[in-house]
């Protein structure tokens, strides 16, 4: 499946929440809605996912890292660092001495 996708869970615990939202396989974006700034930065530690958005659905911007986690990828598109992610490093020592 790929496409926006919504899953409505009931929970108890800020625990529990994470839980649910960390038992899958897959991690490339997520929103926590809450009125408490301080769960909105524990619970964004906490969520395995490669983006977040507080309060939003939105958090994607050309200036921001963007990617995921677990299968839902590795390294980041957009942002300063994303031609890191599209570069391999090689070291080639040359002796002109023969």
């Amino acid at each position: 499946m790929f496409g926006p996708v919504l899953s409505v869970m009931p929970f108890e615990t800020e625990d529990e929440a994470v839980r649910l939202a960390n038992d899958t396989p897959f991690g490339l974006s997520g929103s926590i809605w809450t009125r408490d700034i301080g769960r909105a930065l524990r619970v964004s530690r906490a969520v395995e996912a490669g983006v977040l958005s507080v309060n939003s659905h939105s958090s994607v911007r050309y200036w921001t890292p963007f990617g995921g986690v677990k299968q839902s990828g590795l390294g980041r598109e957009l942002g300063p660092d994303a031609p890191l992610a599209f570069t391999e490093t090689k070291n080639v020592f040359l002796s002109t001495e023969v």
